[in-house]
């Protein structure tokens, strides 16, 4: 779809740009197309495979290239927003499941050209360390005769890791990433940081691993949290490091009736969004060190350059890749890491795709491509957002897609803004697209509040049900209106 964009650098001084979303090309008033010379364009990636459905299921290869290992949906803590807190547990598995596992991961294969990333789940993972533990190290000497180890990475929220844990970690080769909101925090659920000792742990690993670049802080933001800026400044002065690494960086998706209620509700707080998040980048030249944020923009830049088109944009997850799979310690392959074998998708398909032990059968119904979504083919963010959650949909979909769209037009403006040396867009219009989309900052035309879903109170139950290597978990959470 061709889409007209207003920009500007000043009231005086303006440009008419126009922008194709299918063949990721940009051009202005006179024709003149903005790109790379021949020699210095990028190649394109693999193109996708066949678009995928509930009716047209998504297949796995046994060349895998992303083995994300999802050892239990327990958790210490019960976060307001997360995408694990409505979900059933499944049976618990443990250490002497290793074996089994380990026999069952041989139908997949594994190649030291093609490199490996193997990624540790939960849950909290440290919940389950007793089986992490042996877990990683038999998956290190399984690869030993490797000159180039397998990339180990886990994300925590930081509340169980001790001197031991931390030492083992940075000997295993681990990457680590620390789940925390900074100044928005409060919103996200306990902070683990307010315990000095686990505060003095964690600088002291951190000042370990940031020599390595194996360390990150990840923050999501949401309605109460919007200002990467201020999650920025919060992590410089925590570490004391002015070039600390923060991943993640985006908004929440809405996979519950918690995210909904994190989500931007009105035209008020998607405008101030977009405002805030243009002038936090744009202002200070990216360098708050989002390095995802910062990447997205990069690589939209170098793929409009180059005009690589649609038909290599990829989900946003990454796990339409058929090289990529998630999968228990049964051997059950799953969606993504964030769900259950116990669920449903909300397309009404089940998350549990097969298992390892028949595998040429395993396929995922629970998801849909974005070239089956709606609207996505005709959105002028396809590139940025790629799709959203593949796994949505209804209320939760529509949620995440007016997230998405808010969360990626200001990234499109900041590069739209670099490729014409300073053309900000102010207005970008195409068919079907709505007046409040338009509207890029909410400054040109009249808006009135569409009548919002009426947030009822609720109370979320979250019980202690139980230990895990002597660790107090939290079971399902449940709703009481």
């Amino acid at each position: 779809m061709i889409f007209e964009i207003h920009a500007e650098r000043s009231i005086n001084d303006t440009q008419t740009l126009y922008y194709d979303n299918i063949t990721n090309t940009l051009t202005n008033a006179k024709g003149e197309v903005y790109e790379y010379p021949e020699d210095q364009r990028i190649k394109p990636r693999s193109p996708l495979t066949k678009p995928f459905s509930k009716t047209d299921p998504l297949k796995k290869s046994k060349e895998i290239s992303i083995l994300k290992i999802q050892l239990g949906l327990s958790c210490n803590y019960s976060c307001d927003y997360c995408s694990q807190k409505f979900v059933e547990r499944p049976p618990e598995t443990s250490k002497k499941d290793i074996d089994a596992f380990l026999e069952k991961l041989e139908v997949l294969e594994f190649s030291e050209k093609r490199g490996l990333k193997i990624e540790f789940w939960g849950g909290e993972p440290f919940v389950y360390w007793k089986t992490m533990k042996p877990l990683a190290e038999a998956l290190a000497a399984k690869f030993k005769s490797w000159k180039q180890k397998p990339q180990m990475s886990v994300i925590t929220n930081g509340s169980l890791l001790t001197r031991e844990i931390c030492s083992w970690l940075y000997y295993m080769g681990f990457s680590v990433a620390i789940s925390h909101d900074g100044p928005g925090q409060s919103v996200r659920g306990p902070d683990p940081f307010e315990d000095p000792a686990k505060k003095e742990i964690v600088l002291e690993f951190y000042n370990i691993m940031k020599q390595q670049n194996r360390i990150s802080f990840n923050s999501m933001l949401n309605n109460k949290n919007i200002s990467r800026l201020a999650i920025y400044e919060w992590f410089a002065e925590f570490t004391g490091d002015p070039d600390v690494r923060i991943g993640e960086g985006s908004i929440v998706d809405a996979y519950d009736e918690d995210g909904l209620n994190s989500s931007l509700t009105s035209l008020e707080e998607h405008f101030k969004y977009r405002q805030t998040s243009f002038n936090d980048m744009f202002s200070t030249n990216g360098a708050i060190n989002f390095d995802s944020i910062a990447n997205k923009v990069d690589t939209f830049t170098r793929d409009l350059l180059s005009h690589i088109g649609s038909g290599y944009v990829g989900q946003k997850c990454g796990m339409d890749d058929e090289n990529i799979i998630a999968i228990d310690l049964t051997g059950n392959v799953v969606t993504c890491q964030n769900v259950s074998v116990m669920e449903t998708s909300k397309n009404g398909e089940p998350h549990l795709g097969g298992n390892l032990a028949d595998y040429d059968n395993v396929e995922l119904r629970s998801v849909t491509h974005w070239m089956n979504r709606a609207n996505c083919a005709s959105c002028p963010v396809l590139h940025l957002c790629k799709g959203s959650c593949m796994y949505l949909d209804g209320k939760y979909w529509e949620a995440t897609c007016d997230n998405a769209y808010s969360d990626n037009i200001p990234l499109f403006a900041l590069s739209i803004e670099k490729i014409t040396n300073g053309y900000i867009p102010v207005t970008i219009k195409g068919e079907g697209l709505p007046l409040e989309r338009e509207d890029i900052w909410g400054t040109i035309y009249e808006h009135k509040e569409k009548a919002t879903r009426k947030i009822i109170p609720i109370k979320v139950v979250s019980e202690v049900i139980g230990k895990i290597d002597d660790v107090d978990v939290y079971g399902k959470s449940t709703v009481e209106v």
